[in-house]
């Protein structure tokens, strides 16, 4: 490549970096600015930029359209601002940036893969420039964040999370792919939005969606045999099976199921040892889970190993868990509505008990949220679980920050103090 196709190639551009020679070599003399402007000091241009910016949204968009035109330069800043900007890049702006995904859409990133392309998956893939890529994350659009069904436009998550890969992960640039696999949508919304840049048709069911995620799956092994796949924000009837389907045959991961569960795990240890506590007292906890979908259940079972591996029996592990969801406390009584994995955890007595029963009568000493629901967690609740827990452990984990089951001000205030907190989106300091 040389001239303008380097100076469009956000791969390779450098902007107003290149040195005299290089402009001469590449055949863009003249084609930039006289005077060579280094990576620091573009990086302060921008910072100032952002820093001016009171939106999160608008810096959210300023830094993606450094992305666009100059991959170097964006990864520079995040590396070297992780801490600042990941909340713009991730959540929780990435949700409102999702929501306006195709109102806002500039230039082409990623793959699309629909039911039209059935049968052409395996050429397609070549369609995609870079011959080494080694991480996919890959999203139907279906349960986005907290957000629930956005369809294509949930872009936004692969790219965002693709570009945390690569600034803390040492993941370069070009090895990374995003794609949405669009089976389109059942949000009424987006189905009579006439700027909605995905298949405006009901989401595919049953065997036709198994079949299409399995020829995209074959397809992109057939050109990266070694190629990671990581399923992002899968609906919960889908991402259990999906990740049992392909787990034992393929390099792929979950990561609402297990990224969340190895997340909250070494969140949980730590809370542990913050009481004082060994990290093999994890089997001596009552823990209530909020949420029975992908993400509670799949903490569960991580939590549940744990325990196995600190050498606590299969039965002694399970009556650790409360799991509840919009019908309360999961019971045997509905064996036949949940899942295998929900079963596991379905509690012989108590079926149906309310988040607030459930502290009154068990007195959990941990609280995880996964339901996407703002503020459920209620003053009294929270208030109830720390007459009875000297340091009760509080985790709302839903995402963006407005789904938080409750905020960081409120835990600390309704336990005067005395819980240990951690959550899914970045509250403001207490």
């Amino acid at each position: 490549q040389s001239g303008p196709e380097i100076l469009n190639n956000p791969l390779f551009n450098k902007f107003t970096a290149f040195k005299s020679g290089e402009r001469d070599r590449l055949k863009f003399r003249g084609l930039l600015p006289p005077r060579r402007v280094n990576m620091k000091i573009q990086k302060e241009r921008v910072l100032q930029e952002i820093r001016a910016e009171p939106s999160m949204i608008r810096k959210h968009i300023i830094l993606e359209d450094v992305h666009d035109r100059n991959e170097t330069l964006y990864h520079r800043i995040l590396v070297d601002h992780m801490v600042e900007m990941a909340p713009i890049i991730y959540t929780p702006t990435v949700g409102q940036a999702c929501k306006e995904f195709a109102m806002r859409y500039r230039r082409p990133r990623g793959m699309y893969f629909c039911e039209e392309d059935r049968g052409h998956m395996a050429a397609m893939v070549y369609n995609w420039p870079e011959k080494d890529v080694h991480v996919i994350v890959v999203t139907d659009g279906s349960r986005i964040l907290g957000l629930g069904d956005l369809g294509a436009n949930g872009m936004g998550i692969p790219i965002g999370k693709l570009s945390l890969y690569c600034a803390a992960g040492g993941i370069a640039p070009h090895r990374v792919l995003p794609v949405v696999i669009d089976v389109g949508t059942d949000n009424e919304e987006l189905l009579n939005d006439k700027f909605y840049l995905g298949v405006q048709k009901p989401r595919l069911q049953g065997s036709k969606y198994y079949h299409l995620v399995d020829e995209f799956i074959q397809a992109v092994r057939h050109r990266w045999p070694n190629v990671l796949i990581q399923f992002e924000d899968f609906s919960s009837d889908k991402a259990q099976k999906l990740l049992n389907k392909y787990r034992d045959d393929i390099l792929c991961f979950n990561d609402d199921i297990q990224g969340t569960g190895a997340t909250t795990l070494a969140g949980v240890l730590g809370a542990l040892r913050a009481k004082g506590e060994l990290p093999t007292s994890l089997g001596d906890q009552r823990i209530l889970i909020a949420g029975a979908g992908s993400a509670g259940i799949g903490v569960a079972q991580v939590l549940y190993q744990a325990m196995l591996e600190h050498g606590r029996s299969e039965e002694e592990a399970k009556n650790c868990f409360f799991i509840a969801d919009e019908k309360g406390l999961l019971g045997t009584e509905r064996l036949d509505q949940l899942s295998p994995e929900q079963a596991m955890f379905a509690r012989d007595t108590d079926g149906g008990l309310t988040l607030n029963d459930i502290v009154k009568k068990y007195k959990p000493t941990m609280i995880l949220g996964m339901t996407a629901v703002g503020g459920l967690f209620s003053e009294k609740l929270i208030r109830d679980m720390a007459d009875h827990c000297e340091r009760p452990i509080i985790f709302p984990l839903s995402n963006p920050t407005i789904k938080a089951e409750c905020s960081a001000e409120q835990a600390f205030e309704w336990t005067n103090g005395k819980c240990i907190f951690a959550s899914g989106s970045p509250f403001d300091p207490v």
